[in-house]
């Protein structure tokens, strides 16, 4: 979560208002103590939890009607969310309805090509076997589809190491950093 956090205070300005979307128990919040940030999930457990950590504002939503005003959020960031949801397309037109016109998506989506997701995708009981999208390359394209910018792989791991990668067989992180297109 460190790296992922670091990459994505890479695309977001110090003053921004973000939006977390499927912010968990707050891991990501916990990594921005100076930054404005709102964290949105739709398990009222994980909402408990995050604000019981973090000293941030937790809002218990869906991700396809969120409860935030048009224009109003400076950065949308899903960290590992996009693809276990099944309608992408609602929740995408709710990022773009609440970010402002210069505003920027961050998706940090797990990478269906590399080896590491595909073993855990096999792995008996694993959290990756709820993926709703298997295909990253398609789901990236989706995204791409809304917002004007680029996609990039970043985070290679094999079994215990994690390393700086932009081959799409060992990095786990597909990226996909744009503006609203419309």
């Amino acid at each position: 979560m460190d790296r992922e956090a670091a990459y994505i205070k890479q695309h977001v300005a110090a003053d921004d208002l973000i939006l977390d979307v499927g912010c968990g128990i707050g891991s990501l919040e916990e990594r921005f103590p100076d930054h404005e940030m709102i964290g949105v999930d739709r398990s009222e457990e994980m909402i408990h939890t995050a604000r019981n950590r973090v000293s941030a504002p937790f809002v218990f939503g869906d991700a396809t009607q969120l409860p935030i005003p048009d224009g109003s959020v400076d950065a949308v960031v899903f960290v590992s969310t996009l693809e276990f949801i099944p309608n992408t397309d609602a929740v995408l037109a709710e990022a773009t309805r609440v970010l402002a016109s210069d505003g920027t998506l961050v998706a940090l989506v797990l990478n269906t090509r590399s080896k590491y997701v595909q073993a855990n995708l096999q792995r008996e009981g694993s959290y990756f076997q709820q993926m709703s999208h298997r295909d990253s390359a398609e789901l990236t394209d989706t995204i791409l589809a809304r917002v004007a910018g680029d996609q990039e792989f970043f985070l290679g791991i094999a079994d215990e190491d994690v390393f700086e990668s932009t081959d799409p067989t060992t990095a786990a992180i597909s990226a996909v950093v744009g503006t609203p297109t419309g």
